[in-house]
């Protein structure tokens, strides 16, 4: 199993980033090789559409697991494109890798958080407005 997770630094010990598409890095970890690799979200700090890129990264990656608090759309979108089952989890890093090997993590079946719009550009909400 190849897990990404949402992570507040480049090692287990750390927390796990609640906004999957914001965090600064992802930890790709193979339990089978018991490796862990840090990769850095380049793409955390644009303003918006951030969905698309990150979930393409992490699909490439060879994931079939991720493990976040919460996904916007596009990437859950992405990901249940590619299979790629997705539980939400808390705290530490390594205790949540320990929860999803007992089997005690919810999977998370819709995005937590809604779409963003860009309202400067939608040319129909601003005949609303």
């Amino acid at each position: 199993m190849i897990i990404a997770i949402s992570a507040t630094g480049k090692d287990i010990d750390k927390k796990i980033y609640t906004k999957f598409e914001r965090c600064s890095s992802f930890l790709i970890v193979d339990l089978e090789n018991n490796t862990v690799l840090p990769i850095t979200n380049k793409a955390k700090d644009r303003p918006c559409e951030i969905g698309g890129p990150v979930g393409h990264l992490i699909s490439k990656v060879g994931v079939d697991t991720i493990i976040t608090t919460d996904m916007g759309p596009r990437a859950f979108e992405i990901f249940k494109q590619h299979e790629i089952k997705i539980y939400r989890a808390e705290g530490i890093i390594e205790d949540a890798i320990k929860q999803l090997k007992m089997g005690k993590l919810s999977e998370i079946t819709k995005a937590t958080v809604p779409r963003y719009i860009d309202w400067k550009k939608n040319k129909s909400l601003k005949k609303v407005l």
